[in-house]
């Protein structure tokens, strides 16, 4: 039977627990004074049985009359916890009339019998799951994917609607416009809205079909690289891969540029494996089925893109060895646990004394002609340096025809969702059905088109959807939360028995030094000044031809990335636009950001009492704090430099805490295609875990604090639980959430995540130790716990 508050239980349960209780003491004692009756009467005088008869009475109404005044008092303790229970003050503002509703709405239907200690994900979103049906174009659904939605539909009113100008301004505006910032305003409004509607145009993208994309490919095959000096078999290669890194399309292997974790205040070049080749997991080169359905939808579209344009090409076998060349390179790819394994990934390799990285491809020729004309690149981070050795080994044995194919084939997948052409529909169709959704199934246009402006045009974006979705109140809040959660991780790591003195003294600097970012960004750029944003994109042209748009936002992007290069790290900077609904750490920065977007019901509100706000917001910001010590985070220090700052003792004792939560996910199992079982896989998934137990854990405590502060109102309709369960029913309800099967698959083999129902179990259900007190669950102790 689902706990309620201490002395607050059904009526059911009171009246059979209050007669139970009564006639299992009444019984024994009426027999014993009649035997005692019995023995008196038959062996003793008449005036000793007089007097003893009137003593045994006597005994007898003075028990009664204590029985009775037992019952009385049980009688008028029940009727005063009713009066209480009646009484409680209730919250029936709007905003909780509404968060009672969901709550109830997502609960099991049979709430009241459910074992949380057991079945917590069940308890918290059978409801929701009942109501929430996948679109066919979707292969899973969480209350993520709802607040997505939601902000897609207010990014969706502004992009189709007029500029809300004048007095048609929020309350809440990020900016107050005077004249001169209007004009800015309006342009770039004007820019957002071309954009848009140059997507929009599907008949007349549908007219374009596959050119755009052969366009590309006959661009492809005629880029030369001058003045390499690669092997004969490499000849053109390296300037076909630097066309394609100057389109932002990765092949090999991935190419970038950021702080360096050694040195984050200054830009540096980054390689490393990419985790799908092709198909998105290494995974799926061992199936069998999976790979032929592949080689037979890449056939169908090579035969349709090239045919025509090469002369006669075996496509079949040209297929083939596309997939075989990505089968070898899977091959040799470290593990997803393995590349984001910080202390694995960071190696500097010397370019003045290391010779050409890969010679077939001319890397090292690509890298500087990537980077800006006056700077020197004399260094670069490896993740995998053996992965560069053996990619040269493959590639070396490898034919000329077959690279520039497979180079061919990540220029079709990288534009296949940027074209309407039956050509590649093959393709498209086989990636739905890997990822559990209906092979002929799209998304509504109008969502294609905002992802496209969000993806090209974010900030500007974000500025007129911060004044449409968010608020004063609501960014204030936000920074109180989070401080609250920094504030109570100094208190933790105070009382932790297994951290040295001086390592908890670095600890409690770091956190309080990491750098919050709330709801939307005022610098680089200033989304609350129309002029910042308007000499951010100042080198985008955006026309009324969306493909070509599509383009120019991908050279832009890769422009501004390579131009980091030389200059100091942009600490400022932001990696999510305002309507991401989701968060991150950032170690090199030692920054948490909690875009506009995720700060939205039901995760947050800032008209609700604490305990849904903490269980849900609180949990989130208490988890990216939580990154900050995780089995990666905790190698940075204060300033985001990797270095060992922790002590051998400490470290041993760290290890051995968090190879709880590897053992314990790794005993998660979910169902697969075909019925085949999957096991979460712990290592890989250990960060995350570590960050939501540690982020639930402060939240609650946080909660608690405030709560003695301040007490909550309760919700309406929602008596039967107590504050501190729905805390944990707020976070629970958070992550409740949809899998197709082959959805369910691919994100047990490419996210660090774990699924969301293990997420809703392992943090609150195993691991706290709040969860199981509130819940009365037999064993208090969490299964695993570090922060």
């Amino acid at each position: 039977m689902t706990s309620r508050p201490d002395g607050d239980v059904a009526a059911g349960d009171l009246d059979s627990a209050g007669a139970d209780g009564t006639l299992s003491e009444r019984t024994p004692l009426l027999d014993r004074i009649n035997q005692a009756y019995s023995s008196v009467h038959d062996g003793e005088s008449a005036s000793s049985h007089h007097t003893r008869n009137r003593k045994i009475w006597v005994t007898f109404v003075a028990l009664l009359f204590i029985l009775l005044l037992s019952f009385l008092t049980v009688v008028f303790g029940v009727f005063r916890h009713q009066k209480m229970v009646a009484s409680r003050s209730l919250c029936l503002t709007p905003a909780c009339i509404h968060a009672a509703s969901e709550i109830l709405y997502n609960l099991s239907p049979h709430y009241e019998t459910v074992d949380p200690c057991t079945e917590f994900d069940k308890l918290v979103c059978d409801g929701w799951r009942a109501r929430h049906d996948m679109r066919p174009d979707q292969g899973s659904i969480s209350v993520f994917t709802t607040m997505a939605e939601t902000g897609q539909r207010v990014l969706r009113h502004i992009l189709e609607g007029s500029y809300p100008g004048g007095s048609n301004h929020s309350s809440f505006s990020p900016f107050r416009l005077a004249a001169t910032e209007n004009r800015f305003d309006e342009d770039n409004f004007d820019t957002i809205q071309r954009a848009y509607n140059a997507c929009m145009a599907e008949s007349q993208i549908a007219a374009v079909g596959i050119r755009p994309v052969q366009n590309l490919l006959d661009d492809l095959s005629s880029a030369v690289s001058p003045g390499h000096a690669a092997s004969s078999a490499g000849t053109g290669i390296s300037g076909a891969l630097l066309y394609l890194e100057r389109l932002g399309i990765p092949s090999f292997l991935e190419i970038g540029v950021g702080p360096d974790d050694k040195d984050p205040d200054s830009v540096i070049t980054f390689l490393s494996p990419r985790p799908g080749i092709g198909l998105p997991s290494k995974t799926y080169y061992l199936d069998n089925d999976t790979v032929e359905q592949y080689k037979s939808a890449m056939s169908d579209v090579l035969s349709a893109v090239l045919t025509g344009r090469q002369g006669h090409v075996d496509v079949a076998n040209l297929a083939n060895e596309i997939v075989d060349l990505e089968a070898r390179i899977a091959a040799v790819t470290p593990a997803l646990e393995d590349l984001q394994d910080v202390t694995k990934a960071y190696n500097p390799m010397d370019l003045t004394s290391t010779a050409d990285l890969v010679p077939v491809l001319g890397l090292e020729y690509v890298l500087k002609s990537l980077a800006p004309s006056d700077y020197t690149m004399d260094k670069l981070i490896s993740s995998f340096p053996e992965f560069l050795g053996n990619l040269s080994d493959i590639l070396a044995v490898t034919s000329n025809d077959t690279i520039q194919a497979f180079l061919s084939w990540k220029v079709i997948q990288a534009a296949s969702d940027s074209v309407v052409a039956p050509e590649v529909k093959p393709y498209i169709q086989f990636m739905n059905r890997l990822s559990g959704k209906e092979p002929d199934a799209s998304p509504e246009r109008w969502r294609v088109c905002i992802q496209h402006v969000d993806r090209g045009l974010g900030w500007i974006l974000s500025r007129f959807y911060v004044e449409a979705a968010s608020s004063e109140a609501a960014k204030d809040l936000g920074n109180q939360i989070v401080s609250d959660i920094r504030e109570q991780f100094i208190s933790r790591i105070k009382t932790l028995d297994w951290m040295d003195a001086q390592v908890k003294d670095l600890a409690i600097s770091k956190v309080n030094a990491i750098i919050k970012k709330i709801a939307y960004p005022d610098k680089s750029p200033n989304v609350t000044d129309p002029g910042s944003l308007k000499d951010y994109y100042s080198g985008l042209n955006v026309t009324t031809h969306f493909f070509n748009n599509h383009l120019s936002f991908s050279r832009w992007t890769v422009n501004q990335t390579w131009e980091q290069l030389g200059k100091p790290t942009n600490r400022d900077s932001w990696g999510m636009t305002a309507p991401t609904v989701n968060a991150y750490y950032n170690p090199a920065g030692n920054e948490i950001v909690f875009p506009a977007g995720i700060m939205q019901f039901p995760a947050f509100e800032s008209e609700l009492p604490k305990y849904i706000n903490y269980g849900a917001f609180g949990a989130v910001a208490g988890h990216e704090l939580s990154h900050a010590f995780d089995n990666n985070g905790r190698h940075y220090d204060v300033r985001g430099n990797l270095t060992d700052w922790w002590t051998n003792s400490t470290v041993q004792a760290f290890n051995t805490r968090t190879d709880c939560f590897v053992q314990e996910y790794s005993k998660f199992i979910a169902t697969g295609p075909n019925g085949t079982v999957l096991h979460i896989n712990g290592r890989q998934t250990l960060g995350e875990n570590i960050a939501d137990a540690g982020g639930l854990t402060a939240a609650f405590n946080v909660w608690k604090r405030r709560q003695e502060e301040s007490p909550d109102l309760d919700l309406p309709g929602l008596q039967f639980f107590t504050q501190e369960q729905l805390f944990y029913i707020s976070y629970g309800g958070f992550w409740c959430s949809k899998y197709s099967r082959p959805a369910l698959a691919r994100a047990i083999y490419t996210d660090e995540h774990s699924p969301a129902f293990a997420r809703v179990e392992g943090a609150a259900m195993l691991n706290s130790r709040g969860f199981r007190e509130a819940f009365h669950c037999p064993v208090k102790e969490p299964v695993c716990e570090l922060w």
